[in-house]
């Protein structure tokens, strides 16, 4: 058993199998606090998603955002539209922020994921109709 962590770490450090090693779900609140346990688009997407369904493990806003954050960075349009519902809707316990929600869904649109341009169309159509009505005639 003694060996088999060690080839487990030796693994780990020379960057995993094929890297694309994705962070194993049972490990998913002490180890991997970050998204630094996925090493590309779709490892970071997918754990991304079973953050935000519960899918093996327990539902987390915050570590999902930072895996999609992650798979955005690495240009999958699709993550960028889910990272933005995250903050746009407060999922999980993620923080709500407008901001980071307007700029994710401007980013996948930017990408070519056709749900994001409509998603953020629609957010800049709601903006524009607070405003009217916050800073409207009087």
């Amino acid at each position: 058993m003694k060996d088999k962590k060690w080839l487990v770490l030796l693994i780990l450090l020379m960057g995993g199998c094929g890297g694309n090693l994705a962070p194993s779900p049972g490990r998913e609140m002490g180890m991997h606090s970050s998204a630094s346990g996925c090493s590309d688009a779709e490892a970071c997407e997918d754990m991304g998603i079973r953050y935000i369904t519960g899918d093996g493990v327990s539902v987390n806003g915050v570590l999902a955002a930072r895996y999609l954050e992650r798979a955005c960075g690495y240009g999958r349009a699709s993550a960028c539209n889910s990272a933005a519902f995250i903050y746009a809707n407060a999922e999980g316990g993620a923080p709500q922020d407008y901001t980071r929600a307007m700029n994710y869904w401007s980013r996948a649109c930017r990408l070519g994921d056709e749900s994001g341009c409509a998603n953020y169309d629609l957010a800049q159509d709601k903006l524009a109709a607070l405003r009217a009505g916050k800073y409207g005639k009087r």
